[in-house]
């Protein structure tokens, strides 16, 4: 078989659909990737960034806030 004695057939309709959807699912799964891993915090780095969490864990759990804020407290002194 050479080069000019090969057939090529098209892509048949369902085969152009899988493509597509196999390309669509790979990039929705790599902007949630992105998404989770941007959207994530760091880690904080200041007494006033900790401060800042408390506040945010003061309404879910008041006890962690607390801890965070002692912990923050120390940092400053």
């Amino acid at each position: 078989m050479t080069a000019h004695t090969m057939t090529f057939h098209h892509a048949s309709p369902i085969d152009v659909l899988i493509a597509r959807v196999a390309g669509w699912t790979s990039r929705a799964a790599s902007a949630v990737a992105t998404w989770l891993a941007e959207g994530s915090q760091r880690e904080p780095r200041t007494a006033q960034e900790l401060l800042a969490w408390a506040e945010q864990y003061e309404a879910t759990q008041p006890s962690y806030a607390a801890d965070l804020r002692a912990i923050a407290r120390r940092h400053m002194n």
